[in-house]
């Protein structure tokens, strides 16, 4: 099986690497990055029709590198799935979608993100799947910034600080971004924390298991 990885920051990369070398099946991976378009996005304000086909580019790629899949990497774009899945037979998946069907089985969900644009994104997903849910949400935005200039220490302080701000006022924590994931494990909490990568990974798998 073949899955390509759409993604708009490099910081994604590794995070959704590791997590198919944790797979026990058989999987080629190869990454497609428009780095410029989340800053495109910040600009713009909301994904306007240049934003989406650009990612339809990407997605004509993919599939004349013969991909059976493609994985958005970048939760502040996931909605363009549903926009582009009509026109298309190849399976998207967003970067989130395993991860909100579950944080959906809880009454009150904690999102922390990095990116300003990104809780749109995922509460408009959690909430068709659950309307009554409530949503708590923290971003911020300095935190992504110092990890694009290399000060990692600095950026998992940040998250952590967010998620402590969020620790028993919800049911359970979304780390939205697929760079924070690793954050997790440098807290201990009883409120559960999701992470993205490996629960996206595993949704792929599967899917393509039952058709290939």
């Amino acid at each position: 099986m073949k899955i390509a990885l759409l993604s708009a920051t490099k910081v994604s990369l590794d995070p959704i690497e590791n997590a198919f070398k944790k797979t026990n099946h058989n999987v080629d991976i190869f990454h497609l990055l428009d780095s410029s378009l989340l800053s495109f996005l910040q600009t713009e304000k909301s994904v306007t029709p240049s934003i989406i086909k650009r990612f339809s580019n990407l997605i004509d790629i993919a599939i004349s590198s013969k991909a059976d899949a493609v994985l958005f990497t970048c939760s502040a774009f996931n909605n363009i799935t549903s926009v582009l899945q009509p026109l298309y037979d190849i399976k998207l998946f967003r970067s989130d979608e395993a991860m909100l069907n579950q944080a959906a089985k809880y009454n009150k969900v904690g999102l922390v993100s990095t990116v300003l644009e990104t809780p749109l994104a995922l509460e408009s997903y959690i909430k068709e799947i659950k309307p009554t849910i409530q949503i708590e949400s923290v971003v911020d935005d300095d935190a992504m910034n110092m990890l694009n200039i290399g000060e990692h220490n600095q950026h998992d302080q940040r998250v952590k600080n967010m998620i402590y701000q969020l620790d028993g006022k919800v049911d359970v924590i979304v780390l939205s971004q697929y760079s924070m994931a690793h954050v997790k494990h440098q807290v201990s909490l009883e409120t559960p924390i999701l992470t993205a990568p490996d629960a996206s990974v595993n949704m792929c798998v599967q899917y393509l298991k039952k058709r290939l």
